[in-house]
């Protein structure tokens, strides 16, 4: 008892400390930069708001323009602090409602009434006003000095603090164990451990408190367990668990669990698996060097360790570099010690990677199984092929997908989009789809959720329009929301029909806080809600729509009282984006079983890239620092599994029209797994920019489409294998210390290493070269590797370097992939360092029909060549049945870099290649030549069969 009330006094204690705390940091942060009055206010009070520009980031100091405030409430049903309900303010336009009075001094006032101002209905609990401040087009942005939002308590609000967490149990008593079909039971205090291996490397462990029933389900999985031969030893205090690729150690007292390679541990838990007054999971003890990677889409580095990361997908509007939390989150995680851990469980939870410098990774949620996998592998490759064969990868997308899919919020006529597509074609812009917003559907961005039919007033003849583009070879993709708008006739069709989320009465929930309007949540858990939903697709996809856009899927506004058939809000949010693009997958894969699904979507789970997903990292912020928070998105999203996480080229939110940004973010966007230039207010497309810009900018596309083999070569090997598309220099460059915690550059496929430039003015770029020899993309340059070089920056173009010993397939550049052709065929050899190997390789079909590669309806082009003293030999073979329309033979120019001499002689097959004469070149003769860069090219008429090139 005395021990119990010691803890009851030091809770308290903590919690009084820390409400102190808070309250004076929070009030002297907000003192800082406004004041309000009256100071306590309430929401039908008169408030006077006085803005000190001079404060916080000071953004706005100096500033002698209009300032406007722009703010929303922070009430009882947001999820945070960031989760504003009642947004007032136009941004980026002039707005009488929300301008501020200049003071001088850098001070600016507003004086407003909150229920007025914000008409809040009568039922709404408002627990703080959030604020922001602003110049006329948003691109000055006054915040808190670490750019955080300013907060107002009404009705003598105070921030929640959160008690100090007990453990309801102190240790697992072991009790016992026994072993059946290959899998572990290990009996404790506390209920039964389960192991489970689903293959030689991949062990399943799981917490059944109230003993083992059954293993748990999961909406993750691809596969069932394999039978696994596995050793079973006890030798007193200690059970040993042996499987072929890792060894389990169970300590019997006290109880613990660690895995071991070779002997050698290299993973333990800690305290295991355990409840507490907060949360109940799993507690692991990390190495000290050890570092952590993935967990979705993070924007803050590519380390994790040392942060506490929520795993609650979730929209952040305008967010920038350092935003931890976005749409798309993972409960996995890579560690540096060639291990993933997957927790499988989808309920809202969060990891604890070390936060506090005690050397434990948390994981821990309200509820939902308790359960992980560990995967184990020799490489980071291995690592994610295993990763792949458990969760499934993903399906190849039609070629169309890898060229430039233009996009912005939001084209709002027929006419308009019908302009800016015929321009895009007249200024020679490559162009693949176009993608249409919510204007589609509605004249509004609000009110018009769900209605899922065209606004014929603006969009008169969408069949005939849809048409047209196909035979320009652009095609159709468009957006929808998975709400309805409880005015629309729609919503009374989906409450009819009972596939709307409920309440705690059984009623349909209508949102009366979302920001598009009233409205309500399709449950798509439930099977007529699915059904309902594809049919409303399908109607699309009838008159000619090649692809869908799925938006605000997270679910965006997810009250936690919401109540799905699947279970409550909190316990299926992190599933419900997942369980969409599942449901489009399998009814496209029925209705279309021969063609391939392109579904734009900014949120899912663990295994939904299996169902096709094409996921964006969200509302980035048009800055420079918006533009740096892509690559660590991107990169932890690779190491999570999912291959196509890509960005708002451009940027997306606020900002400004600068024509440098949208040329280093478009640059950037081309080496990535999709190119697609979005944003809002400002025009995303590049016939809007100047002439510089245009010309960089359509080089660029261009060069996308030459690299279409690559690329599509590297997509077809993640959906083979699951490797990456893109990688951090660590994957395949693990004992390199540099590239740890670096995230300035990246693999694009398996042979090209590309330095985004991500701030203005640059001249100038410091780049870590990985070991071997590398060649400048640009000149030609030869690089030795493993040290770090300074490159000079040119307006024109980023930093972009192939590895020696690699075939860079490349074809023609066309303007849409309805033009694409691998008939005439470049191959860009780069020779490695001395004498050795240099080899690539190429998958084409006819990027438009599903599972080529299961029906063998594929040609797999291979290229290995040999170096060795100073003579070059080539082989050039194919492998597959080969598909409709494919070339009968190819005419095929090979390009050498890196060539220290001159060339005597060629032959091809034998047969001796000529010397050809300028005239002789321009007419696509075979023979060979020495251009004027001092590259060798070799031109041969290839059908196909295996076939050798000789140099001398």
């Amino acid at each position: 008892m005395k021990q119990h009330n010691t803890l009851k006094i030091r809770s308290f204690l903590l919690s009084f400390f820390a409400l102190f705390a808070t309250l004076f940091f929070t009030s002297s942060l907000v003192a800082q930069i406004i004041k309000v009055s009256p100071q306590q206010p309430k929401i039908t009070d008169e408030i006077t708001v006085i803005f000190d520009a001079s404060q916080g980031n000071a953004a706005l100091f100096n500033y002698e323009g209009q300032v406007y405030f722009h703010a929303g409430l922070i009430t009882t049903l947001s999820r945070d602090e960031r989760d504003w309900k009642f947004v007032v303010g136009n941004w980026g336009k002039e707005d009488s409602k929300v301008e501020m009075e200049s003071l001088g001094n850098n001070l600016f006032k507003a004086v407003f009434i909150p229920k007025s101002l914000f008409a809040i209905p009568d039922d709404v609990k408002v627990n703080q006003i959030a604020f922001v401040f602003r110049d006329v087009n948003g691109s000055l942005v006054g915040k808190t000095i670490d750019n955080g939002d300013v907060y107002v308590p009404l009705d003598g609000y105070q921030p929640k603090v959160e008690k100090l967490a007990e453990y309801l149990f102190k240790e697992h008593i072991y009790q016992g164990h026994q072993q059946e079909n290959g899998n572990l039971f290990i009996e404790t205090s506390q209920g039964t451990i389960a192991l489970r291996p689903f293959n030689d490397s991949i062990v399943e462990v799981s917490w059944h408190p109230d003993g083992f029933k059954a293993f748990f389900e999961s909406h993750a999985i691809a596969v069932e367990p394999v039978i696994v031969k596995t050793y079973l030893a006890e030798s007193g205090n200690i059970i040993m668990y042996d499987l072929p690729g890792v060894q389990v150690l169970i300590q019997k007292k006290p109880f613990s669990i660690s895995y071991l390679n070779n002997g050698k541990q290299f993973f333990a838990e800690e305290r295991g698996f355990f409840k507490r007054t907060d949360a109940s999971g799993i507690r692991f003890s990390l190495e000290e060097d050890e570092l952590l990677y993935g967990s979705g889409g993070r924007a803050s580095g590519i380390n994790l360790r040392g942060r506490k990361l929520g795993l609650y997908n979730r929209p952040d509007y305008n967010y920038e570099f350092g935003a931890d939390n976005l749409n798309y989150m993972i409960p996995l995680l890579v560690s540096s010690k060639k291990y993933i851990l997957f927790v499988d469980n989808p309920h809202k939870a969060w990891f604890d990677a070390d936060s506090k410098g005690d050397g434990v990774l948390e994981f821990a949620a309200a509820g939902g199984p308790m359960r992980y996998f560990l995967i184990t592998g020799k490489s980071f490759s291995s690592l994610m092929m295993q990763y792949g064969h458990l969760t499934g990868t993903q399906p190849m997308l039609p070629r169309w997908a890898f060229g430039n899919l233009q996009s912005r919020m939001a084209y709002r006529t027929q006419k308009e989009t019908t302009e800016i597509v015929d321009q895009m074609i007249k200024e020679d812009f490559p162009i693949d789809a176009i993608i249409l917003d919510f204007y589609w559907f509605g004249d509004s961005i609000l009110g018009h959720l769900g209605r899922l039919d065209w606004w014929k007033p603006n969009w008169p003849e969408p069949e005939q329009m849809i048409r047209d583009f196909r035979k320009k070879g652009v095609k159709t993709i468009t957006i929808s929301e998975p709400y309805i708008i409880d005015s629309l006739k729609n919503w009374s069709i989906a409450d009819t029909l009972g596939i709307l989320a409920k309440d705690s009465m059984g009623k349909s929930y209508i949102d009366k806080q979302f920001y598009f309007g009233n409205g309500s949540l399709i449950d798509i858990f439930k099977n007529e809600a699915q059904q309902w939903l594809w049919q409303q697709y399908r109607k699309q996809f009838d008159i000619g729509v090649e692809g869908l856009w799925g938006d605000l899927g997270e679910p965006e506004s997810h009250p936690s009282d919401i109540v799905h058939v699947l279970g409550k809000a909190d316990e299926v949010h992190n599933i419900y984006g997942h369980y969409w693009a599942k449901m489009i997958s399998e009814n496209f894969r029925k209705d279309f079983p021969e063609k391939r699904l392109f579904f734009l979507a900014r949120s899912g789970y663990a295994g939904s890239q299996r169902h096709g997903i094409v996921p964006w990292s969200g509302d980035v912020s048009r800055s420079w620092v918006g533009l740096k928070a892509q690559l660590p998105a991107m990169l932890n999203m690779s190491m999570s599994g999912i291959p196509y996480m890509h960005s708002d080229a451009g940027g997306f939110a606020t900002g400004v029209k600068d024509n440098e940004l949208y040329t280093r973010w478009l640059q950037f966007a081309v080496f990535t797994p999709i190119l697609r230039p979005h944003g809002s207010v400002i025009p995303s497309e590049p016939i809007f920019y100047n002439d510089t810009t245009k010309r960089i900018v359509r080089h660029f596309m261009k060069l996308r489409y030459e690299l279409l083999p690559y690329i599509y070569t590297a997509s077809w090997k993640n959906s083979v294998n699951g490797v990456p598309v893109t990688k951090p220099l660590f994957y395949y460059h693990p004992d390199d210390e540099r590239f740890g915690d670096s995230f300035s550059s990246y693999y694009f496929g398996d042979d090209m290493l590309v330095v985004p430039v991500v701030e203005p003015g640059m001249q100038k770029m410091d780049v870590s070269l990985p070991s071997g020899l590398w060649y400048h993309f640009w000149t030609g340059q030869k690089l030795i590797g493993k040290r770090n070089i300074q490159v000079a920056i040119a307006p024109e173009s980023i930093p972009v370097f192939i590895r020696g010993g690699s075939i860079i397939p490349r074809v023609k550049a066309v303007n849409t992939t309805d033009a694409y052709s691998s008939r005439i065929l470049f191959l860009h050899a780069y020779l490695p360092d001395g004498d050795g190997p240099f080899s690539g390789l190429m998958f084409e079909d006819d990027g438009v029909s599903y599972g080529t590669y299961d029906s063998g309806d594929y040609e797999l082009l291979h290229f290995n060549g040999n170096i060795n003293t100073g003579e070059i030999t080539l082989e050039l073979s194919r492998t597959g049945n080969g598909w409709t329309g494919m070339p009968e033979s190819r005419l095929v120019e090979v390009i050498l870099y890196g060539l220290p001499k001159n060339l005597k002689e060629a032959q091809y097959d034998g047969k001796k290649l000529e010397m050809l004469t300028e005239e002789e070149i321009a007419g696509n003769n075979s023979g060979f030549w020495k251009d004027a860069k001092e590259l060798w090219h070799f031109r041969i008429q290839w059908p196909g069969h295996k076939s050798v090139i000789v140099t001398k």
